[in-house]
């Protein structure tokens, strides 16, 4: 249990330490300059790593690069529907199977686009329907 009690000694000393002391730590335990943030981000990332090293679960540079790359990619946004792209719809109606895709634009069903969900279901049935409840999503 000692040395439990000094991993969260060194944890809570970093409550005490000034930006200056914590740009310091953070080069020792990254090998590279902290970013341009406040105390806070410093200390809770810093208390991270610390207990990272300490019960072995640090990432590899590989696996943090990739998490790098995937936090700086655009996050996806949904189209007008509401509905995230590349959100696949699938419905049995008269023994055949529909596929319909969210697009960014609106949704495609056999390489057709539509603008609205209703207008793929209006164009498999024949007659108007809500394409949330014809896809059992509403």
């Amino acid at each position: 249990m000692a040395v439990k009690t000094n991993i969260r000694t060194r944890v809570a000393e970093l409550q005490r330490m000034e930006l200056p002391e914590l740009r310091k730590i953070w080069l020792e335990e990254f090998a590279r300059q902290a970013p341009d943030c406040g105390s806070t981000f410093l200390r809770r990332r810093l208390a991270c790593r610390i207990q990272e090293k300490f019960y072995g679960c640090v990432l590899s540079d590989a696996a943090e690069r990739i998490l790098s790359e995937v936090g700086d990619r655009p996050k996806v946004r949904p189209n007008a529907a509401g509905i995230l792209p590349g959100t696949r719809f699938e419905r049995k109606w008269k023994e055949k199977t529909y596929i319909v895709t969210a697009r960014e634009n609106g949704f495609e069903l056999d390489g057709k686009h539509f603008k609205t969900l209703s207008g793929t279901a209006t164009a498999i049935t024949g007659t108007c329907w809500s394409g949330k409840k014809f896809f059992g999503v509403k």
